[in-house]
């Protein structure tokens, strides 16, 4: 087994929250990584570290892990066309494998086993990759350990989601920002939601009966948010408190002196992937009071808001109004490019869940962020003010994103708060390890984990493996 538990006793040491290795433990480390296992990780989609927080932070577990196994390996039905821009290291290797096809899925397991060893654990990349194929990785490999990644809990921010839209609906407005409004979606919870017997209901609650139904299945449940892990852990989810492992961002620290000082930063910017419903709706709402924002500014400084992200629609593309110094420009390659030297990052989000990456990339910029409780869920921590201002409503909002912009000592207290929560709450020395602990954990634990799990086993009867059933039904049609 790649995972010793000797060797996780000799990280425990611990200084200012920060695991500290031994020198024995990376010699031990080292040694295991060359050992012949491997462990697999299954999506739907190819990562684009480049594109979006969540492939940065799969990029970062896959890097990760090539330390830790003989070889790791990411599949996927999507192409594989770009794998080369994938490259994270050296022991990284890139599979296409079509959905609902048993043989495709054989021959990959055969392959990995026969050529690098076996399969230690398997990661599936969101819930619906769990139930695509875990049933397979239960058949064929049956002593790997089966985790969950979950990115974010999906049916909290589609939950979340339909709210504000019902919010919209009932005021007949779109994109108003009320403290009345934040305060209903901070409060929701789709385990105790009471459902209502309407069409966009029963898809908001089969989202998150399926996802619930995901993790009980897996053996382990990586879970970005604190806060999120405060909700799995609550009665109505039921979730054994031994298959969530924290798995945050992964960042290395910043010094204070390394980043750009406030006189040498200007202008505003906003980042994010336009795939996400949240960042499309953010960007509506930033169109609209831009104008607000901009009149309290010196007109003759002529500040502007820059627009980046993967994936602009042509909605997102037609709001770019240079005369009101609103510019999009779409798709950036190196994040540095798009925030080392702006002055404040502004994200009005109105619904969402998870960590927001573009304000974990904004702090590893020294970038204060302006944004709602929403956007700063999971990225607090007691005694320590915000690394920016938050705002619940649209006229604190403008007022937050003057006073960042406009007072130097602000802003720079708020930098140091935000590269102190970067450095406490996402440091990679401190959050890796935990998740290799957890590992070890479950595979020297797994056959008694297992039989402990009622309802885990319940959810693998043949009588509730209805995914199982449907991908072999879709197979035997598509084959024909």
């Amino acid at each position: 087994m790649i995972f010793r538990r000797s060797l996780l006793a000799t990280t425990r040491q611990r200084s200012n929250n920060t695991i500290i290795w031994s020198p024995h433990a990376i010699r031990r480390w080292s040694s295991l990584a060359t050992e012949a296992s491997a462990i697999l990780f299954l999506a739907i989609s190819r990562p684009e570290p480049n594109a979006t927080a969540a492939g940065i932070r799969t990029a970062s577990l896959l890097k990760h892990f090539a330390t830790r196994f003989g070889s790791v390996h990411f599949a996927c039905g999507a192409s594989m066309k770009q794998k080369q821009s994938m490259s994270v290291a050296e022991n990284v290797h890139w599979h296409h494998i079509k959905p609902n096809r048993t043989d495709d899925m054989t021959n990959l397991l055969l392959h990995i086993q026969s050529n690098h060893g076996p399969i230690r654990a398997v990661v599936f990349d969101r819930f619906y990759a769990e139930e695509a194929y875990s049933f397979r990785i239960r058949e064929q490999c049956p002593h790997a350990l089966r985790i969950l990644d979950m990115q974010d809990v999906h049916s909290l921010r589609i939950g979340r989601q339909q709210l504000v839209e019902e919010f919209d609906q009932r005021e007949q407005a779109s994109n108003n920002m009320t403290a009345q409004l934040i305060d209903e979606v901070m409060k929701f919870d789709p385990s105790t939601h009471a459902w209502e017997d309407n069409l966009q209901d029963k898809k908001a609650h089969n989202i998150l009966l399926r996802e619930l139904a995901s993790t009980h299945r897996s053996d382990l449940v990586l879970v970005c948010s604190s806060s999120e892990m405060k909700m799995l852990k609550q009665p109505s989810w039921n979730v054994k408190p031994w298959k969530l492992v924290p798995a945050s961002f992964f960042q290395t620290i910043v010094k204070q002196e390394t980043t750009i000082c406030y006189n040498e930063r200007s202008d505003f910017v906003t980042i994010g992937n336009f795939k996400h419903s949240p960042n499309v709706d953010s960007a509506r709402l930033l169109k609209r009071i831009w104008p607000r924002i901009r009149s309290r500014l010196d007109p003759d400084a002529d500040v502007r808001l820059h627009v980046y992200g993967a994936y602009p629609t042509n909605e997102i593309l037609s709001m770019q109004d240079k005369k009101l110094g609103f510019y999009v420009h779409g798709h950036v390659l190196g994040i540095n490019e798009a925030l080392l030297n702006r002055r404040v990052m502004l994200a009005p989000l109105r619904f969402g869940a998870g960590i927001k990456g573009k304000i974990v990339d904004s702090w590893g910029c020294g970038l204060p962020a302006v944004t709602t409780p929403i956007g700063a869920e999971g990225m607090t921590q007691d005694g320590l003010d915000w690394g920016g201002l938050m705002a619940s409503n649209e006229d604190e909002f403008v007022e937050a994103a003057v006073n960042l912009y406009t007072k130097k000592a602000l802003w720079e207290y708020r930098q140091s708060k935000g590269l102190e929560l970067l450095n406490r709450l996402f440091n990679k020395e401190q959050n890796l390890p935990l998740i290799d602990e957890a590992l070890s954990d479950a595979m020297m634990n797994l056959e008694q984990r297992r039989k402990s799990d009622i309802t885990g086993q319940l959810l693998w009867h043949q009588s509730n493996r209805s995914t199982e059933y449907f991908s072999k039904w879709i197979e035997l049609k598509e084959v024909k």
